[in-house]
């Protein structure tokens, strides 16, 4: 009963966005797999049945909320990569625990002690039901496999196959589809030689147009004069169409190293970083190097996130960069913009080679406080991006006091999502700006010219190389 109804059961009729009832036969099927694979798990570590009986249902319930939760605060349902997020859940449990509710957060230090409990209580040393659980997952496992994951999940699309494959088993057709993605063939090399002295390129977390996030009567967006100069200087500027929403730093930032779009990452496009040292002859850096570049990666934080320590060299990076240290407070939890611009111009000033600097920034990240003012979080991130907007200007100010060729790029990973008041919506862009020093005398500002990440990353390919046989000058903004 509990493999065959209770536990699917829990699944189709809980798991948000909400599927038509019935379900399809395929889902049921996964849903059954999936309970059985459960069922005879904790039967061969316990070899008791009450607990199997009761923790499996246990577990596509927490799995249920899990997913749930991140649909509200993010947009999407859960992903067979967010099992790495364990990792990164234990590391910095705060970016976490503030967009679970407090019951959730309850729950889960119940689960943590339950099963060990259970476990020393009911365990039994009989033989057989710990076979019989054994037997139950294999039977399960060679079930899952002869599910043919290419016809059943071809492309990726979540809305589709939640619907048709409910979410345990989406996930794991994901998994085994990702699994056997092909690697991308590598680029053609660049050729020529640098065109600029210097290149920056600045990942602003979390940055994004105040005027465009439809804030609540009673809230006045800042100005961003930051923004608005660096749009009327701009060689190019406009909305960056990223996919994340609140979350996903790597994907936007994959896009502008690497250049690839979804559609070509397909499976690899939920957490393109897990794949990315077979995919390093796309990396930005190592192209760059070709023609003269040296880079240094500068983040101001734990750089064990995401494996930055380890993966930034392997992409070409030569130096990688942890600025700080910073003393927490309330007021500013992170290493603050305006003193990483300070960093970064330093930086920029003291190269004497050609150089490529790329940064990801820190303020903005969540969790947003909150007190009696319902408000609070909000109004914390906007005094936050405003110090991005002012990094923004004082940049601009700083590189147009000097007669080196600098590219400057600036662009926002995604938008924040602030549970209850910014929350996911269809329109996710953010604003990128592209502007070339010295600055040219005459000009008027650039239309918009909306881009992807990997867009992104073609153009910087493009104005960075110089061609032997090229004679124009290297673009000015004006």
């Amino acid at each position: 009963m509990t493999i065959v109804l209770v536990t699917p059961a829990i699944e189709c009729t809980g798991v948000v966005p909400r599927a038509t009832f019935p379900p399809s036969l395929r889902r049921w099927m996964l849903d059954m797999l999936c309970s059985l694979a459960g069922y005879g798990g904790w039967l061969a570590v316990t070899g008791s049945v009450p607990v199997a009986t009761l923790m499996t249902p246990v577990l596509m319930i927490i799995t249920v909320v899990a997913s749930n939760i991140k649909h509200r605060v993010l947009g999407e349902p859960l992903l067979f990569s967010d099992l790495v997020v364990a990792r990164s859940f234990l590391q910095h449990p705060k970016f976490y625990l503030f967009s679970i509710p407090a019951m959730a957060r309850i729950a889960l230090i119940i689960l943590a002690t339950v099963p060990p409990l259970l476990l020393w209580i009911y365990a039994s040393a009989a033989l057989l039901p710990h076979l019989l659980g054994a037997g139950m997952v294999l039977a399960a496992c060679m079930g899952l496999w002869l599910c043919p994951a290419r016809s059943w999940a071809p492309l990726p699309d979540m809305k589709r196959d939640l619907s048709r494959l409910g979410l345990p088993g989406s996930m794991l057709m994901y998994w085994r589809q990702w699994r056997a993605s092909p690697d991308l063939p590598p680029p053609a090399p660049l050729r020529g030689r640098a065109a600029y002295d210097q290149i920056l390129i600045i990942q602003c977390e979390s940055f994004a147009d105040p005027a465009t996030l439809g804030l609540p009567a009673g809230i006045k967006a800042p100005p961003m004069p930051g923004l608005a100069r660096a749009r009327q200087l701009a060689l190019q500027q406009g909305p960056l169409y990223v996919s994340g929403f609140g979350a996903y730093t790597m994907r936007s930032e994959y896009g502008v190293l690497f250049g690839q779009d979804e559609g070509t990452l397909g499976f690899r496009q939920y957490d393109p970083f897990l794949t990315v040292r077979r995919e390093c002859a796309h990396a930005l850096p190592l192209r760059l190097k070709s023609i003269g570049y040296e880079s240094t990666f500068v983040h101001p934080h734990d750089l064990r996130f995401y494996d930055r320590e380890t993966l930034m060299p392997v992409m070409g990076f030569a130096h990688v960069v942890s600025p700080g240290p910073h003393v927490p407070t309330p007021g500013m939890p992170y290493f603050g913009d305006i003193a990483l611009g300070r960093t970064l111009t330093g930086m920029v000033q003291a190269a004497s080679t050609p150089s490529l600097f790329y940064a990801v920034t820190m303020e903005n990240h969540g969790p947003w406080p909150t007190d009696a003012d319902t408000d609070a979080p909000l109004r914390h991130y906007l005094r936050h991006v405003a110090n991005s907007d002012q990094m923004l200007l004082n940049l601009i100010n700083d590189l147009s006091g000097q007669k080196r060729r600098t590219l400057l790029v600036f662009f926002g990973d995604h938008r924040p999502s602030i549970p209850g008041i910014i929350t996911p919506g269809p329109v996710r862009d953010v604003p990128y700006v592209v502007i070339s020093f010295p600055l040219a005398e005459n000009g008027h500002p650039p239309a918009p010219i909306g881009r992807t990440p990997a867009q992104l990353n073609a153009l910087i390919a493009a104005l960075a190389t110089q061609h032997p046989a090229d004679a124009t000058p290297i673009p000015t903004t004006p």
